[in-house]
């Protein structure tokens, strides 16, 4: 395993980790709700009430990087191929 498929699996790893734990979070905050509005519903209510709108957003963007970052290697492959290199 390389350095960038070492920090890829970590980044995808920390990633889904916070991203589990936002949910968790999102899950014992929703039997305290009085009510929401519906245009933005039920799950952005939450996001907005806990302030956890930009740890979510995070977990996601870790999770997408180490995924690009761990088939990088592939990536480049695809695109040379594609592109007819």
């Amino acid at each position: 395993m390389n350095r960038l498929e070492f920090i890829g699996a970590s980044l995808l790893l920390s990633g889904a980790v916070l991203f589990g734990f936002m949910h968790l979070a999102i899950a014992n905050y929703v039997p305290n709700m009085g009510g929401w509005s519906d245009p933005p519903g039920k799950f952005n209510q939450v996001l907005r009430d806990t302030m956890i709108t930009f740890p979510y957003y995070l977990g996601l963007i870790l999770i997408l990087t180490g995924l690009v970052l761990l088939f990088l290697k592939d990536i480049i492959k695809v695109m040379n191929f594609l592109i007819g290199k």
